[in-house]
């Protein structure tokens, strides 16, 4: 553990600990597909009847070089179950469980991790979130982890953008197996706020376009933005607040050893067609964060177009926008001690 970790930090950690343990019987295993024990790269998330997202979402990361996937349904009744059961590459588990209660479905998500993801690559989003990095277009993300591995890195940090339309949140509709961003390719290319929280080591992010349209009067109200998705699980690794707070607590900012720093975003697609129904759901089954009585008072908005309004085309859009850092990194070549020494024997 950090020497610098903080009593309040510590605390946190032997609580997840202890509702990861308790929670685990809330989790039951649907199909364990074989493929999870050799994968390199694993997405977990957590779903509740949203099969109509899972065809692209399932596709967008086979092409980014994902090699299984784990999902955790929390009581879908639309065939998500049975829609990814059939999956090849997915290993399903249910849960009847309050998601609020196991927070969020980070106890659940704990609980797997450690199980079963034990030297692996784990990328923990949801069904309506999306990486990007520079050059990912180009450069798998077997070669972004092998970049980290050489570095030492065991995580990388992410902001989270929210992509929306000139349109009516209502009139957003994404079919089944369809790009999002075909339908919304917005986002704020300002309008961030960073703290670092020096006790808990996390630079928080907070507004952009949802900070400016629901949370314009309270900023440090809204969502928190900043992420840390992918990591390593080189040992026990916790999620304290969602992606948003890891332990160990250096996972959270990483160590500078390279000349280069990269970091990513994640594409964030709340604001579909579905939306309003969702928002109201969630107010009516009070298992999300009180954040939600705010969308639902302004459900359909759509006054999201501002002077921060950029169309996106690419991560290099949001690097010109300092969203993302790293441009160069597939140009550098890094070593380790063992690769220097043997040069030098040489």
């Amino acid at each position: 553990m950090s020497r610098d970790t903080s009593p309040a930090s510590l605390a946190h950690y032997l609580k997840a600990r202890a509702r990861r343990s308790w929670k685990s019987k809330e989790v039951k295993r649907v199909s364990l597909q074989k493929g999870l024990e050799k994968a390199r790269h694993v997405v977990v998330f957590v779903v509740r009847n949203e099969v109509h997202r899972l065809s692209y979402f399932l596709s967008y990361y086979r092409k980014l070089g994902i090699e299984h996937f784990i999902c955790i349904d929390n009581g879908s009744s639309d065939g998500t179950t049975e829609y990814l059961a059939a999956e090849a590459d997915v290993s399903v588990f249910s849960s009847t469980g309050s998601y609020k209660g196991a927070r969020f479905g980070n106890d659940w998500v704990n609980e797997l991790i450690n199980r079963y993801c034990s030297q692996k690559w784990v990328l923990y989003v949801d069904a309506d979130e999306f990486l990007v990095y520079p050059h990912c277009e180009t450069a798998p993300i077997g070669t972004l982890t092998g970049f980290l591995d050489k570095l030492g890195e065991q995580s990388l940090r992410t902001v989270m953008v929210d992509m929306y339309s000139s349109r009516k949140i209502a009139d957003n509709i994404c079919e089944p197996g369809q790009d999002p961003l075909e339908i919304c390719d917005l986002f704020d290319r300002s309008g961030y706020a960073s703290h670092f929280d020096r006790r808990n080591q996390t630079i928080w992010i907070k507004g952009g376009v949802r900070g400016r349209v629901y949370f314009a009067d309270r900023i440090w109200d809204g969502p928190a933005l900043n992420k840390t998705p992918l990591v390593y699980m080189g040992g026990e690794r916790m999620f304290l607040k969602s992606t948003h707070q890891v332990w160990p607590l250096s996972l959270n900012i990483g160590e500078v050893r390279s000349a280069v720093r990269i970091s990513g975003a994640l594409l964030h697609f709340k604001f579909m067609s579905t939306f309003i129904d969702r928002a109201a759901e969630q107010v009516r089954r009070a298992e999300h964060s009180s954040e939600y009585v705010r969308y639902q008072a302004n459900a359909e908005n759509e006054g999201f177009v501002g002077e921060a309004t950029t169309r996106y085309s690419g991560w290099q859009d949001l690097s010109d926008n300092g969203l993302v850092q790293g441009e160069g990194w597939t140009r550098w070549t890094n070593f380790t001690d063992q690769e220097i020494i043997a040069a030098e024997l040489a």
